[in-house]
C-alpha cells in the first residue's frame, strides 16, 4: 500500500510540474496565437499526438525484441504517463516511471532500463541523418553550425549493432552484479525500432511545419527545415548530458532552424507554441489513457510481482 501510494504522488507531482509548465508560459502563448492562425495551431496537434503515439512503438518495440512484449495498451498506459517525468527537474523521472510501472507487468528493471537507453540512443541515430538529409535544401547554415553533432552517429550506429550492443550489454550487467537480458536484441528488432522512430521526427516536423505556415514560411522549404530541424535539436539535445533534458541547447538549435524561413522572433515564438502544444499532449495523453486503461489493465497478483526479476 505504501509502495502505492509514493507511485500515486510521484504520478500527481509529474502532473503539476506539467500543469504548472503550462499555466507560466500561457502569457506568451495567447499573444504568439493571435499573430498565427488558430486553425493551423489546432491542427498542429494532430500530428503531435501521432509522433507520441510513434515513440510509443518505438518503446514497445525494443521491449518485445528484449522478449517483454506488452499489449498495445498496457504500453499505452506506461509510456504515455512516463512522459510526464520530463516536467520534473532531472532527466531520469521518464526511464525510473518507466521502470516502475513496467514491473507491474513483469517486465524485469534491467529490460526497461536497457530500453530506455536504446531509445535515446536511437533518437541520435535517427535523427542526425535526417537532419543531414533535410537541412541542405531549408537551412544549409545550420547545419554547418552544428557539424560537430554527427560525429556522434558512425559511435552510436556501431553501438546499436547486435554484435556490439548483446555483449555490451550482458558485460555492463556484469560489472552491476546483475543477470544478463532474457533477449539479446535484434538486427530487426532495431531495425522496426528505428523505423518508428522517424515516424516520430515526421510527425514532430509536420507539427511544426504548420506553425511555421501559420506565421507565413515558403510551404515546401519549411516543411524540409521543421523536420530537419527537430530531428537536429532534439538529438543535440541528448548529446548535452549535463543540460536537463538538453532544453536550451535543443530549443537554440531550433530557432537557429526555423530562423532560416520566418524571422527570429517569429521562430522563438514557434518553438515556445511548440512546446506548450507538446506539454498539453503529454497531459492529454497521460490522463486519457490513464482513464481508459485504468480499469481495463490489471498487474499480475502481487506474489507474481514479488517474483518479478530485477
Amino acid at each position: 500500500m505504501l509502495f502505492n501510494g509514493v507511485k500515486v504522488a510521484l504520478l500527481l507531482l509529474m502532473l503539476g510540474f506539467a500543469a504548472w509548465y503550462l499555466i507560466d508560459n500561457w502569457p506568451e502563448v495567447s499573444r504568439a496565437l493571435r499573430q498565427l492562425s488558430t486553425a493551423l495551431a489546432v491542427a498542429s496537434i494532430v500530428p503531435a499526438v501521432l509522433a507520441m503515439v510513434c515513440g510509443m512503438f518505438v518503446w514497445r518495440s525494443l521491449l518485445a525484441d528484449l522478449g517483454s512484449r506488452l499489449p498495445v495498451l498496457v504500453a499505452a498506459r506506461i509510456f504515455f504517463l512516463s512522459q510526464l517525468g520530463k516536467y520534473l527537474p532531472g532527466s531520469v523521472w521518464s526511464i525510473a516511471t518507466q521502470i516502475e510501472l513496467g514491473r507491474a507487468h513483469k517486465v524485469p528493471r534491467r529490460v526497461s532500463l536497457s530500453v530506455g537507453i536504446l531509445g535515446l540512443a536511437l533518437v541520435v541515430a535517427v535523427g542526425f541523418p535526417i537532419a543531414a538529409v533535410l537541412l541542405p535544401l531549408g537551412a544549409p547554415d545550420v547545419l554547418g553550425r552544428y557539424w560537430w553533432g554527427m560525429l556522434a552517429v558512425p559511435f552510436v550506429l556501431a553501438a546499436l549493432h547486435p554484435a556490439i550492443l548483446g555483449p555490451l550489454a550482458d558485460l555492463a550487467f556484469k560489472i552491476l552484479r546483475r543477470p544478463p537480458l532474457p533477449k539479446r536484441p535484434s538486427g530487426r528488432g532495431i531495425t522496426i525500432a528505428a523505423a518508428w522512430q522517424a515516424g516520430v521526427w515526421f510527425f514532430f516536423g509536420l507539427h511544426a511545419w504548420l506553425l511555421l505556415v501559420g506565421f507565413g514560411a515558403p510551404p515546401l522549404r519549411a516543411l524540409a527545415v521543421a523536420i530537419g530541424g527537430y530531428s537536429l535539436a532534439y538529438s543535440l539535445g541528448m548529446l548535452a548530458i549535463p543540460v536537463p533534458a538538453g532544453a536550451g541547447v535543443r530549443d537554440i538549435a531550433l530557432v537557429a532552424a526555423f530562423s532560416a524561413v520566418v524571422t527570429v522572433d517569429q521562430a522563438l515564438l514557434v518553438a515556445l507554441v511548440s512546446r506548450v502544444i507538446l506539454a498539453a499532449v503529454d497531459v492529454g495523453l497521460a490522463g486519457g489513457q490513464y482513464l481508459v486503461t485504468a480499469r481495463k489493465v490489471a498487474p499480475p497478483p502481487a506474489d507474481e510481482l514479488a517474483n518479478t526479476p530485477a
